[in-house]
């Protein structure tokens, strides 16, 4: 992801900016954090149904906390 981010800004700095290259890195870097997020909730979603109500309702008592 970080490699995909450096070509990122790489392409940023040229002069010109190549639009479309820029656009398709974009792109890439898009998809990949589009992946990890996804498997991020697919991970917390069956521990979190596996939690009581009560474990339910002292998680989202912690969340409210800065």
């Amino acid at each position: 992801m970080q490699g995909e981010k450096e070509k990122l800004v790489l392409l940023l700095k040229a002069r010109p900016v190549d639009e479309k290259a820029v656009l398709a890195q974009l792109d890439k870097v898009l998809d990949r954090e589009r992946d990890i997020k996804k498997t991020q909730i697919s991970l917390l979603i069956p521990i979190k149904n596996q939690l009581t109500a009560d474990q339910q309702t002292k998680l989202a008592e912690l969340r409210r906390k800065p």
